[in-house]
């Protein structure tokens, strides 16, 4: 019998490999369960974390993630920010109600002012460089131009 030389000689590698291949077969159940139809007769495999979940799948880092949920906030308050807004710069009614006005505004998340919110580019999550019509960065959407995958968009040629 011949003994195992190198990568598998001490305990410590063993257990490295062993981990591996648990994080291994998790990402495959994963994704067999992201791909399969959701019906009563699958196995439906619990999610654990966040690199393993569909949400990390849509957007291209966590950045883009926390901004997503941004956006979300945002959409939530908006109709209330909006209305308690036009009471506070109103000024035909009496500066206790304006006051009442500006505690509401300050009770609200933080996060629900529109003017908190930094677009990203929703391929790269790139911060800078937008172009704010189509929501990409300037890289990728010069890019996407010269490939004609952009309508209404062609390269200038003279």
């Amino acid at each position: 019998m011949r003994v195992l030389r190198g990568w598998w000689r001490n305990s410590r590698s063993r257990r490295r490999a062993n981990m591996a291949a648990t994080t291994t077969t998790l990402l495959t159940r994963s994704f067999i369960n992201f791909l399969s139809i959701s019906s009563p007769l699958s196995l439906q495999v619990p999610l654990r974390s966040f690199h393993t979940s569909l949400t990390a799948c849509k957007y291209p880092n966590w950045k883009m993630i926390k901004e997503v949920k941004h956006r979300k906030i945002v959409k939530e308050f908006a109709f209330e920010r909006m209305n308690i807004n036009a009471l506070r710069k109103n000024k035909i009614i009496p500066p206790a109600i304006q006051e009442i006005a500006d505690k509401e505004i300050h009770a609200l998340p933080r996060k629900s002012s529109i003017s908190q919110l930094h677009k990203r580019c929703m391929l790269t999550s790139r911060p800078r460089g937008l172009v704010t019509r189509w929501r990409l960065s300037r890289i990728v959407w010069r890019h996407e131009a010269d490939y004609n995958k952009l309508s209404g968009v062609q390269r200038a040629m003279w």
